[in-house]
């Protein structure tokens, strides 16, 4: 799956629902999201951790099935906003994957959704929440939906 040049050193930022498991549609989505030339941040969460840290509600987890979902390298990145999130993605190659810590492990991610899309907003160019979302679901999501534009991709979106 090739995307127009529209994506060549930009970041997507992609919602994910890890739940259900990672389809194989999704993960040719984000493929094809790379080898346009993006880097890809996954967002997700998992769990109920309340705003705390939690090891085994971790998304390091899901490393490996991504990676294989995707055929993409896939880095994990122990932060979801701030300047660790942000220097893990600077981190990453354009071409793969980071995928951030659980955002429910930030305090903000449930109580102040505007400020958490607006510091999620830093990291990328793009926003997609492709697929169904569990009801219901984070108001931090809509908000971000709102800030940043959608990709411009002849990709279609898993279901």
């Amino acid at each position: 799956m090739n995307v127009s040049g529209t994506l060549d050193g930009k970041t997507v930022i992609v919602r994910a629902d890890l739940v259900g498991g990672l389809t194989p549609e999704f993960g040719r989505y984000l493929a094809g999201l790379a080898t346009s030339g993006a880097r890809v941040a996954v967002l997700a969460g998992y769990g109920s951790p309340q705003g705390d840290f939690n090891a085994a509600l971790s998304l390091r987890r899901f490393v490996k099935p991504l990676k294989e979902a995707s055929g993409v390298p896939v880095r994990f990145v122990a932060e979801c906003v701030g300047g660790g999130a942000e220097a893990g993605l600077a981190d990453t190659p354009f071409g793969t994957i980071a995928l951030l810590e659980n955002v429910r492990f930030h305090p903000d991610e449930r109580r102040l959704s505007r400020a958490f899309a607006i510091r999620l907003s830093a990291l990328g160019d793009y926003f997609s929440a492709p697929g169904e979302l569990p009801e219901p679901a984070a108001a931090w999501i809509g908000e971000l939906a709102a800030m940043l534009p959608a990709p411009e991709t002849n990709l279609t979106e898993p279901a």
